[in-house]
């Protein structure tokens, strides 16, 4: 399921396009850790650092979650897998009011293993205090390319968005289906991008990014194409 609409830290929706992320706002501006200063993406060489990602990034998941992929270092990554998601939180820099909301939002990703990440710093460029974030997780049986895009163009009619590219790409574990679209929800205007990936034993692996700034979909576009199942 994506979740778009802002809340303080983040809030769980029931609906919106396609399934977006959890979408934490006003939250602390400054990144709570990881290197200062770490960059977004690639060096403009486009060179690949350690375990094959980008450079400047590190890897999220593993086996417990089915799927891994690559995220800028100082992003923050919440595993639901294994219990300890109290403790993540509280490690996550939030305050005790957005740590009360998140655990609500939080529970559909912990109840299927999967993984909410969000980039701290992106709170304090954002106009609108809105995090640029997503949420990864494998679950059962397979989804097309076709019923991707018909999935998402249902979903954004109520919110007037609009689909701005869909097909398949080459990501690190295959092929996927992916749709690019956006919506505007509480005076914010949000770009979202959601790849599903066929993996073994009939899952799908499915990754959503959202972000109110356009000059960041090719680092959504960067995560999404390190996208493998385990």
């Amino acid at each position: 399921m994506l979740c778009l609409a802002p809340a303080v830290a983040c809030t769980a929706c029931a609906g919106g396009p396609a399934g977006t992320a959890p979408a934490p706002v006003h939250g602390p501006a400054a990144p709570p850790g990881g290197p200062a200063g770490t960059a977004d993406g690639p060096t403009p060489d486009g060179g690949a650092g350690g375990d094959g990602l980008p450079r400047g990034f590190e890897r999220a998941g593993g086996p417990e979650n089915g799927l891994t992929f690559g995220v800028p270092r100082s992003w923050v990554a919440l595993d639901a897998t294994g219990g300890g998601l109290e403790r993540r939180l509280d490690r996550a820099g939030l305050t005790d009011k957005q740590i009360h909301r998140a655990r609500s939002g939080l529970e559909p990703v912990a109840a299927h293993d999967g993984i909410w990440a969000f980039d701290p710093a992106s709170m304090s460029r954002s106009p609108h205090r809105f995090a640029t974030n997503l949420t990864a997780r494998c679950r059962p049986g397979t989804t097309s390319a076709a019923q991707l895009l018909a999935d998402a163009v249902r979903r954004l009619a109520p919110l007037r968005g609009r689909v701005l590219r869909a097909g398949t790409v080459p990501v690190a574990g295959g092929r996927a289906a992916r749709v690019g679209y956006v919506f505007t929800v509480g005076g914010v205007r949000l770009h979202g991008l959601r790849l599903l990936l066929p993996a073994p034993g009939d899952r799908t692996c499915v990754l959503t990014l959202s972000t109110d700034d356009a000059a960041r979909r090719g680092l959504l576009e960067r995560i999404g194409g390190t996208l493998r199942p385990l």
